[in-house]
């Protein structure tokens, strides 16, 4: 693999590069606290809020900064300045680069994929074979419970093979709509990012004007040529990997053939029944009289009146899903709750563990956001991230918060710590430090490869703990790398229930944890949710953002949500939590 782009510009592109940089000298078998130092550069250059481009073409000494050697500083000003560097190149050429992704596998890891490379299996197609096979046994450190995590981890890749995650999702498709409408051309989105689903297939985006036109326009804006001939229609192209169609529709039917196209076919499907029901047909271009063929659409006016048409109240496209929907639909919608409607952020972490922003930076950009309040919690020990806190470092933290608090009195600031679940469902800290902080999150970050009886029962048993408010990411998955932990989710939102222990659904975008499925549960039985961003920089806050869009494919308003309340009634909630 070479560079084939010039300099780099963006704090991501070089954090990519440093991250390739880390990956390959594991494999390469450098020692482990060099590896965990790019890491931790590359976390840090993809959440800084300067462009190190610019200070490095401004002249600026790197080495000055925290974290920044003399040696990291040359490999970034060659990305910047040549777009290449030597030095990643002679790594990339004798380490093969298939070895990179099959190290990225969940309970693979560097010492594994030497192993691994050694014997041969040095892509993820040759470890797949090597797993029909029922070979791996045969090499130091692949046991039972290695292989099984393994396939998992693969069927999570697949899962995603192809496919977006939203927010990259959505940087393509801002890319996209910007160009067509700086053409002139009226915009719709579609498809499953309208609809705000985890892995997205495709970004659809509908306008008005000509095929012609919509191919101009992506030869001219985008970095790659659209496939297929020009004229054709829909216009295929990718985009930083996202796929995108765009489809040419005359103006007059625009909005018909976004909705169609927003789906999903389940949905339509149980849509074009009722309308058959109803003497009509549904078409892609709207609803028209089943008995007429030919003849106009019996519907104008958008999407509202589809759902006139058939007697049906509009349905928002996140919770367009199947026939279940419109049996829903009838029993009566909710008034879904809306970005603006969150009042404060539950779940964020600083430089105190392993977040990129000071306490004082994570408050400030808070306050900047319009939040009443915030909670720091960072996490306990056991995780193994980086300043893990203990009870001396909590306690130190607690200091730094109150002298923050002085300088933003409008923003009240909640003691807090993303504690441990342990195996047994005992907590990482005990309950005398616990009872010193205004806000308790559990979350589970080890031993996930329990049974669903075992792994249920660990985190009820956590949850039983009164000084527990929060259970954060409850099936522990990462989109694409681990899928969900087993748990019997209905015995463990009854437990929440029951406990009045409030379940988080995580903003961040390799999470969105618990899922729509879930939430809908959290509604029917009574559980509170908060709506975290989980964030580990400044940037990091805007999770928020995908955390509502989940909340609100499960049907939540935001009365079904914790921190949409004003600051005394979440402060009355922690404390009949504790019984005071």
């Amino acid at each position: 693999m070479t560079d084939a782009t010039g300099p780099l510009k963006t704090n991501a592109e070089l954090a990519r590069r440093v991250s390739e940089l880390a990956d390959l000298m594991a494999l390469d078998g450098a020692s482990v606290h060099q590896v965990s130092h790019y890491r931790r550069a590359a976390t840090a250059i993809r959440r800084f809020h300067h462009r190190l481009a610019d200070l490095i073409t401004a002249g600026t000494d790197l080495t000055g900064v925290p974290g920044i050697g003399k040696g990291l500083a040359g490999f970034l000003d060659d990305l910047v300045r040549r777009g290449a560097s030597p030095r990643l190149q002679r790594y990339r050429d004798r380490i093969p680069a298939g070895l990179v992704e099959v190290m990225r596998l969940n309970g693979v890891g560097a010492v594994r994929a030497r192993t691994l490379g050694q014997a041969g299996v040095d892509s993820v197609a040759r470890l797949e074979e090597a797993l029909r096979a029922r070979t791996l046994h045969r090499l130091d450190g692949f046991g039972p419970a290695v292989v099984s995590r393994l396939r998992r981890s693969l069927a999570a890749r697949r899962a995603l093979l192809g496919k977006s995650l939203l927010p990259d999702a959505d940087r393509a498709a801002d890319r996209v709509v910007a160009a067509l409408k700086g053409a002139g051309l009226e915009v719709r989105i579609a498809g499953d990012i309208r609809r705000r689903v985890e892995i997205v297939e495709r970004v659809d985006i509908v306008c008005t004007g000509s095929p012609e036109d919509l191919w101009d326009v992506a030869d001219a804006s985008m970095p790659e040529r659209p496939a297929g001939m020009r004229g054709d229609n829909p216009v295929r192209l990718a985009l930083d990997g996202v796929n995108v169609r765009i489809v040419a529709s005359p103006a007059e039917v625009v909005d018909q053939v976004a909705h169609h196209l927003t789906g999903p076919p389940a949905y339509i499907a149980a849509l074009a029944a009722r309308a058959r029901s109803r003497g009509l047909e549904l078409t892609p271009t709207g609803v028209k009289r089943a008995t007429a063929p030919g003849a106009a659409p019996v519907t104008g006016g958008g999407e509202p009146a589809i759902y006139d048409a058939l007697g049906l109240p509009w349905i928002a496209p996140e919770l367009r899903r199947d026939a279940e929907t419109l049996e829903r639909a009838e029993a009566g919608l909710p008034s879904l709750v809306r970005h603006r409607d969150i009042r404060g952020d539950l779940h964020m972490h600083t430089t105190w563990s392993d977040g990129a922003a000071t306490l004082r930076r994570m408050v400030e950009a808070a306050a900047n956001a319009g939040y009443g309040y915030v909670a720091i919690t960072d996490h306990s020990p056991s995780t193994g991230v980086t300043g893990g806190l203990d009870a001396a470092a909590l306690r130190a933290q607690a200091a730094e918060i109150a002298g923050v608090q002085r300088d933003f009195p409008d923003t009240r600031i909640l003691r807090g710590c993303e504690v441990d679940i342990l195996p047994d469902g005992s907590l990482d800290l005990e309950d005398e430090v616990l009872a010193e902080l205004d806000l308790v999150l559990v979350s589970v970050h080890s031993a996930l490869e329990m049974t669903e009886s075992r792994m249920t029962a660990r985190i009820i048993e956590a949850m039983r703990n009164p000084l527990v408010h929060v259970l954060c990411h409850p099936t522990g998955r990462r989109l694409g790398r681990r899928p969900a932990c087993p748990v019997d989710m209905p015995e463990l939102l009854r437990a929440a229930a029951g406990f009045d222990v409030a379940v988080e659904v995580n903003g961040m975008p390799q999470r969105l944890d618990i899922d729509h499925r879930g939430l809908w549960l959290c509604r029917e039985l009574g559980v509170k949710v908060v709506v975290s961003s989980d964030a580990h920089s400044v940037a990091g806050l805007g999770n928020m953002h995908w955390g509502v869009d989940q909340a609100r494919r499960g049907w939540l308003q935001a009365s079904d949500i914790l921190n949409t309340r004003r600051f005394g009634e979440v402060e009355a909630w922690i404390g009949q939590r504790r019984g005071s």
